[in-house]
């Protein structure tokens, strides 16, 4: 019987990444909780350290010198917030992990 391959879209990589890197915990534990294979979640990391996004081998953009956000870097996150709070969520909650 073969195993079907499953599709993660780029919310769940992102928030997959994030608990790895934000809290240090270790890639097989974090997939273990995911119920993902730590071999894909092995992958993911480093790309996303390396090009911004764990679901792209290129790039997101050219780093800002000194690793600082450039200003319109920041106005995404803000807006995204914002609609957020207009629509009543938690922005800084992430009650799907």
């Amino acid at each position: 019987m073969a195993s079907r391959k499953r599709i993660y879209d780029i919310e769940f990589r992102g928030g997959a990444v994030r608990i790895v890197t934000e809290t240090g915990k270790p890639i097989p534990e974090v997939a273990e909780n995911l119920d993902i294979h730590p071999g894909t979640l092995h992958s993911w990391v480093p790309r996303a350290r390396r090009n911004g996004s764990p679901s792209s081998d290129r790039p997101v953009a050219d780093p800002s010198p000194g690793g600082r956000l450039r200003e319109s870097e920041l106005v995404e996150p803000e807006r995204l917030r914002a609609e957020a709070r207009e629509k009543g969520q938690n922005p800084t909650s992430s009650s799907a992990f």
